[in-house]
């Protein structure tokens, strides 16, 4: 889900900038959403230097673990979405399995990561770090709504604009 919203949130971004941005400014934007994370997580979690240093590469690793299983789903549902009406029944449901399977993957890995994050934390930030992802997510939609509701507007300004000469 992260991955997702944080793709929305790098193409939103784009955007407001045309659509010739090119790969710098794409990746200011992700490294901008990136520090937002950090902030958002170590103000919120409270680590300590030592927790911090032995919980952000094991989130890190997590995170890109996670976004990998997310993309394989997505480029599935996509595959399945786009030929479903070609795709012999075999097909189908080996694509159903595929996608079942990149659910129990990221089940699994969750579990691994609470495990690897019990030796780290105590249960109690452990915890808290699960409700801030939640936090987390729900900012950035608030965000991408917000930005989306700006640009809507500011497009139709510029309409109006255009189409009334007297404004």
């Amino acid at each position: 889900m992260v991955m997702v919203l944080f793709a929305a949130a790098t193409g939103v971004y784009g955007q407001g900038k045309g659509q010739g941005q090119g790969m710098g400014q794409r990746q200011a934007d992700n490294d901008r959403l990136t520090a937002f994370k950090i902030a958002f997580f170590t103000s919120r979690l409270d680590l300590s230097s030592g927790e911090a240093e032995k919980f952000w590469p094991l989130y890190n690793e997590f995170s890109e673990s996670k976004s990998k299983l997310q993309a394989e789903r997505i480029s599935l549902m996509r595959y399945a979405s786009q030929n479903e009406a070609g795709m012999s029944a075999g097909e189908l449901t080996s694509t159903a399995d595929k996608l079942a399977r990149t659910f129990a993957d990221e089940a699994s890995l969750v579990v691994s990561f609470n495990e690897d994050l019990k030796k780290v934390l105590p249960p109690a930030k452990i915890i808290r770090l699960y409700q801030i992802e939640n936090l987390y997510k729900q900012q950035l939609l608030r965000e991408l709504n917000q930005r989306r509701m700006g640009q809507q507007s500011g497009q139709a300004g510029r309409m109006r604009q255009t189409e009334d000469p007297d404004l």
